[in-house]
This record gives structure tokens, sequence and C-alpha cells, in this order.
């Protein structure tokens, strides 16, 4: 067996050609410690005459050129006319593996397309007293203790037809009482591929791996895959360390800022940073996934819930009751309310007060010194909508308009951003602005798992869609200063300073159980807070004390969303401002600051107790058994609006 040794003096790695096989295997010098060994890489080959996809682990090895810093190497599928090359080098500790899209060829391209390189696939492995870091919500953990043999792979940033696993990050990692290993795509996040695997016996490992295509006719994105491994010290938290070393890539590699700084120079995020965020709902048409369970008895299709009028009003009851600083956001003030007319948003509906109300409503929350702004949309494309346009739409496999869903609007389609004019994005964010709003402009349905754009002028890939999403945040910046957008993926957190949902155990509850992954899932831990926190601001819930415990103990933003009649929202009635005013004094002005500091720790020493630490040294503690919460030791009293049960 021939061997090649490359070393930083830190991190050492042994690649091995054994006849038609590569193994790599990774040493920490610094304590002698084997981090794992695995084969290199396997191909992933779709023959098209079988109609499936094969997988060829044993490889011609064509070269392996030695570099000052590590090895280049080609290997080859050589019975189906697929060659690839790959590149690894040792910097700074750690392993970084890069997968040119001009060293991939294929000489076979109407029977053979490469789909996936499967990449080190057994080297971040642990056993029985080890554990699994996912990139599933904001992290999850799973030990391979008493699990049953099991696979499973998914596409970071998600799949539509698995939207519930919401993969918000680009790394995983193992751990074990000797120290584990990271697994990050620092470059092509978007076209990666997680993997998790358990072998029934106690072992198990995960991977992170370049993904070419899911489909046959798939465009292949052109930019250049990376993938760095990392080691994780003995006694280290593995989750701290992964989530810091995210963290590290998000501010040096992709040039995320944090907020303090940011509210240096912008004066939307330094009042986002203090400010209590409010939805305000005015109407929604009676159908589509949201409105299943709504009453459906009246003859109107229209649900009316609040006028401008009566929402002017409603704001100065809260200003009223001492609260000074609000981030509103209002939803269903467009054409048909809530998800109505997307992309078209005018005319405003006269039955809200139309135009000139809208304009008297902002207005007003303007003059008690409120953030007005609105809930926007640029992804949804209603089939019904007089702006609808095909040419702005993603199109599926088979060519036609894919169709995404169906909410109040009715049925509706993907937008493909990137094909707007100036118009309709840049034009209709100037429009609303010209009606009196400003601050963080917010987007939503950001949430959607990135697409394959399948149109015959407008294909694109998942790192296409993905820069269309970009698209819509940079405009809203340009225009407003600020942007806010609905979800957590990483690759929005970007361009965002205001995010929604970062996952929960909602989502991985709404899993399949057929999904092999479902019984992986073990517990969920905030290490998107960790490598995020004081990055951006992300919403929390408040409908019941512990819900806020845990916004104030991961250090979120408290929202809350009404309307002055039933049928949607809570009414906002003399009870809730009560509540919105002990939560503002709460979790707004005695703990806000927190959501502009970077989380620093996190445990659980007990079953429902958590321990957050900010770099303040603000320690934070949550006891969800007893629903008590504790700031520096100081027991928080239960706010008296929230009564006596949860």
């Amino acid at each position: 067996m021939d061997t090649l040794t490359f070393s930083d003096g830190r991190l050492t790695a042994r690649l091995q050609h054994e006849e038609d096989i590569l193994w790599l295997a990774l040493n920490d010098d610094r304590s002698g410690r084997l981090l794992g060994r695995s084969r290199l890489l396997a191909l992933e080959v779709h023959d098209k005459a079988c109609r499936r996809t094969e997988r060829a682990e044993k490889l011609r090895i064509d070269e392996v050129e030695r570099l000052e810093d590590g090895v280049h190497i080609t290997v080859a599928d050589a019975a189906r006319g697929v060659r690839v090359g790959l590149w690894l080098r040792m910097s700074n500790g750690e392993l970084i593996a890069r997968l040119p899209i001009t060293e991939v060829y294929e000489d076979l391209p109407d029977v053979y397309r490469l789909f996936a390189v499967d990449l080190l696939p057994t080297l971040l492995s642990c056993g029985p007293d080890g554990q699994l870091i996912l990139p599933v919500g904001s992290g999850t953990l799973c030990s391979p203790r008493n699990k049953a043999r099991a696979s499973d792979r998914f596409l970071i940033y998600g799949e539509q037809d698995r939207w519930e696993l919401l993969p918000l990050f680009p790394a995983c990692a193992t751990s074990s009482p000797d120290g584990g290993l990271i697994s990050l795509a620092t470059a092509g996040a978007c076209e990666t591929e997680c993997r998790v695997a358990t072998d029934g016996a106690g072992h198990g490992c995960v991977s992170l791996s370049f993904h070419l295509r899911k489909h046959w006719p798939d465009p292949v994105e052109t930019e250049t895959r990376e993938i760095r491994f990392i080691p994780i010290p003995a006694k280290m938290d593995a989750v701290l360390c992964t989530a810091k070393r995210l963290r590290k890539h998000v501010m040096e590699d992709l040039g995320k800022p944090t907020l303090l700084a940011r509210a240096k120079e912008c004066p939307e995020v330094a009042y986002l940073l203090e400010t209590l965020i409010l939805k305000l709902f005015h109407a929604v048409e009676r159908q589509g996934y949201m409105m299943a369970g709504c009453d459906k008895t009246s003859p109107l299709s229209f649900l009316r819930t609040m006028t401008f009028a009566e929402c002017a009003a409603n704001l100065k009851r809260i200003y009223a009751a001492g609260i000074k600083k609000v981030y509103t956001q209002a939803v269903g003030w467009n054409a048909r309310g809530h998800d109505g007319w997307y992309p078209a948003r005018f005319p405003i509906d006269e039955r809200l007060g139309g135009e000139a109300g809208f304009r008297a409503l902002i207005e007003s929350g303007n003059a008690l010194g409120y953030m007005m702004s609105a809930h926007d949309n640029f992804m949804m494309a209603c089939r019904r909508s007089p702006a609808f346009d095909p040419e702005c739409v993603v199109h599926d496999v088979y060519g036609e308009p894919l169709i995404h869903g169906w909410w109040a609007g009715g049925v509706e389609c993907a937008n493909w951003p990137l094909a707007f004019s100036d118009d309709r994005l840049g034009g209709h964010l100037r429009r609303m602005k010209a009606l009196g709003l400003r601050g963080t402009y917010y987007s939503d349905y950001m949430a959607q798992p990135l697409e394959v754009n399948y149109h015959p002028r407008h294909r694109g890939s998942r790192t296409q869609c993905m820069l269309g999403m970009r698209r819509v945040q940079d405009a809203a910046r340009e225009v407003f200063g600020s942007a806010g957008a609905e979800n957590s993926f990483l690759h929005i957190v970007l361009p965002s300073d205001h995010c929604v949902s970062v996952g929960s155990d909602w989502h991985t509850q709404m899993a399949p159980d057929s999904w092999p992954i479902k019984a992986l899932l073990e517990r969920r831990v905030p290490l998107w807070h960790l490598a995020l926190h004081g990055l951006v601001v992300h919403e929390g819930q408040m409908d019941t004390w512990p819900a806020l415990m845990q916004t104030i103990l991961l250090g979120g933003a408290p929202r809350d969303e009404w309307s002055a009649h039933p049928g949607v929202m809570p009414v906002l009635d003399d009870a809730r401002i009560a509540l919105l005013k002990a939560i503002d004094d709460l979790a707004v002005k005695r703990f806000g600051h927190l959501r502009a500091l970077e989380m620093t720790g996190y445990a659980e020493p007990a079953p429902n107790v958590k321990v957050a630490r900010f770099e303040d040294g603000t320690d934070i503690t949550a006891d969800f058994g007893k629903e008590e919460l504790l700031v520096n030791g100081e027991r928080i009293a239960r706010p008296a609006a929230y009564g006596t049960g949860r």
C-alpha cells in the first residue's frame, strides 16, 4: 500500500493508495489522536439507459500530484467516462477539500452524468459514547447508541419534499470523549448534501458531500465547492466549537457584521434593537392551507379583521399604555388581503380604507415614533393575480410553472427574482417607501427551500435561486436601509438584519415516521444561536410564560400579532395590551440588550433546565419544569398579566 503524507504541523493527513481505492487518515499532531479514516470518495453516476443512479467506489487513479501543502488527485469511473479532480490542502490545522467544476468531465453525457461526489463518507464517525451533530433546525443531536441500522441524506437549505427538516446551516460534526471533528461547507453550500448513517451496533457517521444534480436535466452550478474539516479538542463542547467555527466563517469569509456595527451605520437597525415587534393583521381570503380550519359559514370570502382606522386607534392605545418603541408589520394591507394577489399589491383594498387610509395609518404610527413597515412577499406568484408573469416564475422539471402551494391567494407558483425587472423589485419598493413606510422591510415566504429552475430562458441552479432571494434583500436594504425575512436559513440571514423562525420541535415532529432520519433526531440544541446571535435579530414567541422564558433565554425579540376583530389572530383587548406592556418592560427594556450580543455558552444541566451565557457575562437559567427564570442568580417574577396558568 503506497502512502503519501502531508501536514502543517498541527494536522497530518495520510493518503493511502490500495489498488483502485484511495483511503485518507487524519491525525491531530498536538494530541497524537487519530481523528478518523475513510475512503476518500465515491462517485454517484446516473445511467440514463438503465434509469438508475449507481455508486462507483472502485475508481481508476489517474493522477496523484504532490503539492507543497497537500495533494491534487484525479480519479475516474472509466466504464462510464466520468472523471473528477480533487484538491486536498492543509492550512491552519484544517483539511480543505475543493472540487472545481472545471475538473468534472463527462465523456458520454448522453448516457452517463455525475450526480454527486460522496467525500470522506466515514471520516466523521463515533461509537456508543459519542454523538452526531446534525444541521437540522437550530441543531440536533443523535447518539448512535441503541439506534437501528439506518441511513438518510438531505440537501443543505432544504428541499420542498422534505421541508420539515429545515437544514439552516452548512455544518455537521461528531463528538466523543477524546474529541471530535467538524465538517463545514465554506463554498458552494447550496449545492451540498448532508448524509447520516447508523450501523445498528452503536456506531454512526455524518458527512457533507458535493451535490451536482438531483434530476438528469438539472443545470450544474459552476461555483467551486469547498468543504473544510476541523478537529475538536478533547473535553471541549462540540456544539459550541462547531458553532464558533461557523460564526468565524460567516464573519470572516462571508463578511457578516455584528448588529452593533450595523446599528452604528444604520438608524433602522439601531431602532430594531430596542423594539417590541407587532404584526398588524388586517384581512385574508377564506381559503388555502392557513385558513383550512376557519369559519366558512359567511357568504363573504373576504375576512376583514381590522381596518386601517381601527389599527391606528389600537396603536394609540398601545402608546398610551407606555410602550414607546414598536416595529410594526402590516399584514394583509394589500389587494384581497394576506397573500391575496401577489405579485400585485395595488390597489390597496378599499374594504380596509384604501390607499388614503393606509397612508393615514402610517402617518399616525410614525407620529407616535413607531417604525411603521409592511409584510410583503416577492416569492409568491398567485396564478389568478393580474400581475402573474410566467416569465418570472420557476418552471418544474416538466417545463411547466412550478406549483408551490395553495394559500389565501389561491394556487401559487414560486417566483424567480433573478428574472424581475427593476420596476418589479426596486420600483415597487420605492413606491412603498413613498407611502411613508420606514425601517426594516420584511419579506415573507423566504422560508421555502431552494429550487432548480428549468425555465427555457431563466434556467438556474439552487445557488441561482439563493442569489435571487438575496437580490430581494439587497434591494430592500438599498431602499429602506434594513431588511428582514421569514425563516433563518444562513443564506438569507447574510443580507438580513431580522429573521423569524429558527426551527422548532414542531417541524421535526411533522416529518413522516417513514423517513429514516426521523428516528435519529433526539434533541435540539441552539447551535444556530451560538453561531449567529448578535449578527441578526431573531424573533421569539411570547404567548405563554414558558414561551417568553425561552425567548429571553435565547436573546430573542418578542413578537405578537393581533387584530381588532376575531377570525384569525387574537383581538387586541385591554388584557392583551397589559400583557404587551409587561413583556415590553421585561423582554425589551430590561433584557432587550441581549439580542445584540454574542451567545458564548449553553448547557442543559438537568432535565427541563437550560442555561445560556452572553458575552457581557449575563447568565440566564430557565427551569421549564418549575417555570422559573433566573438572570445572574436573581429570580425574575412571572408577569401578573400571564395569570396563574401557562
